[in-house]
């Protein structure tokens, strides 16, 4: 049996995907960036499930860091056969007032590293005519949204990339699922750099856990797409029913006020 790689693993949503796969007995390579929550984590894994726990410290939003991260597990003979891509961040900003360092960051993380590894693993699986792809989107991925506008834009690419992906490999044995989940109780906005007023404080979070548990039963039935929680299938409900102009001005009530220029 393959191991299920898992990005972003050291917390959130992506530490309730290595829960849930440990206790079905699912070998890990989890990857982070901070080493030592991820010993721990693995640590904890692995006495209460007796599963082989891979951490692997690496910041994915550096250039070529998925092509580092395939050579490792390459040379380790490690076969992955579940690929979760997870990791991302966000950042409550208007555009010309981003640091640019950071908002390329945004980009490589959420986008260019997420296809690189599905790209690199993928063909892995292909060629084994069996594995399991799963990229975390967003309802943000139904809108434009002002002052988390790479955010949003990002997330409209994982998805719509997903969806065509998961059409390409009918019939090869490997499925991709895109997950969309609504505000989560995890350290999103505080990355963010949220404060005050905002869609994380306006309503109760869904757990990371449910999130988590929702996605894993869509990625074994190899569903295409899964809308998680009420607010989710209302919002992509909603994106189509509305003028874009109105979900724009809703999503900047919505995002909250940026705190001055991140330069």
């Amino acid at each position: 049996m393959g191991y299920a790689l898992i990005t972003g693993a050291s917390g959130g949503i992506g530490k309730e995907f290595a829960r849930i796969l440990a206790q079905h007995g699912k070998d890990l390579i989890l990857v982070a960036r901070s080493d030592d929550r991820l010993r721990a984590i693995g640590d904890d894994l692995e006495k209460r499930y007796g599963v082989h726990v891979v951490r692997v410290a690496l910041d994915l939003s550096e250039e070529d860091s998925a092509q580092q991260l395939f050579s490792i597990t390459q040379g380790a003979s490690y076969t992955v056969d579940t690929l979760i891509n997870n990791a991302g961040f966000g950042d409550l900003t208007g555009f010309l007032d981003s640091n640019w360092y950071r908002s390329r960051n945004l980009m490589e993380l959420n986008m260019v590293t997420l296809v690189h590894l599905t790209y690199l693993y993928g063909n892995e699986m292909r060629a084994h005519h069996f594995g399991r792809i799963l990229n975390v989107s967003s309802v943000a991925a139904a809108f434009a949204g002002p002052n988390m506008a790479l955010y949003y834009a990002s997330k409209a690419f994982v998805l719509s990339f997903t969806e065509a992906l998961s059409s390409e490999l009918k019939g090869t044995g490997v499925s991709a699922t895109a997950i969309c989940p609504g505000p989560t109780a995890t350290s999103f906005g505080v990355n963010a750099k949220m404060s005050g007023r905002s869609f994380m404080t306006m309503g109760r979070p869904m757990s990371a856990a449910d999130v988590a548990e929702r996605g894993y039963r869509a990625m074994l039935r190899g569903r295409t797409t899964v809308y998680v929680g009420p607010l989710t299938k209302a919002g992509f409900l909603a994106a189509r029913i509305l003028p874009r102009r109105v979900t724009r001005a809703i999503c900047k009530w919505a995002n909250g006020t940026p705190q001055g220029p991140h330069f």
